[in-house]
């Protein structure tokens, strides 16, 4: 055999060099890389722990209004089998601002899960009217009157001051006739 044929041994050892710029590569030791992710995971909740402990606590400001709904079904409705209730026309919910400030940027919630987004104002002393169908869970699905009784609202509003206030209400749709 010549001079050319590589044995086996040869090539293995050939395969297994690494490239210089691998082999000039910081490397971690195991303590570096145990003290490393250590050191991943206390940071954050000491920094989170000395947040809680030294900066103010936020409070969310109560905003002024009033709420009411038109063409509620009457309370007798929601006493059938939900699958046995007619189909009924949408309601509507008014909300009043009853403060001296304008609100913009409100997000409506209806029974904890329905909610709309609207960016136009309410003037101090004015009303507004929202389809009650216009309301949305974050899957799509529509708030029908047939299947769910109007039970909670609560209205996020932002103040002139740029500060957010809210305001919740268990909704009493059985004093609605």
């Amino acid at each position: 055999m010549g001079s050319t044929m590589m044995s086996e041994s040869d090539v293995a050892s050939e395969q297994r060099q690494e490239s210089t710029a691998f082999q000039k590569a910081p490397k971690l030791t195991h303590r570096a890389l145990t003290t490393t992710l250590v050191a991943m995971c206390v940071i954050p909740v000491v920094l989170l722990t000395v947040m809680f402990i030294f900066l103010p606590q936020v409070h969310e400001g109560e905003l002024e209004a009033s709420v009411s709904a038109i063409g509620l079904p009457p309370a007798s409705f929601y006493d059938q089998p939900y699958d046995q209730r007619p189909a009924v026309p949408t309601g509507e919910l008014v909300i009043r601002n009853d403060s001296a400030q304008d609100w913009t940027h409100l997000n409506i919630q209806i029974n904890r899960h329905y909610q709309i987004y609207n960016r136009e104002p309410i003037p101090a002393g004015e009303e507004r009217t929202f389809e009650l169908d216009r309301f949305v869970t974050r899957t799509g699905a529509t708030f029908d009157l047939r299947y769910n009784p109007l039970n909670y609202v609560r209205i996020y509003a932002r103040r002139p001051t740029k500060d957010r206030a809210t305001y919740s209400t268990d909704f009493d749709w059985k004093s609605v006739q």
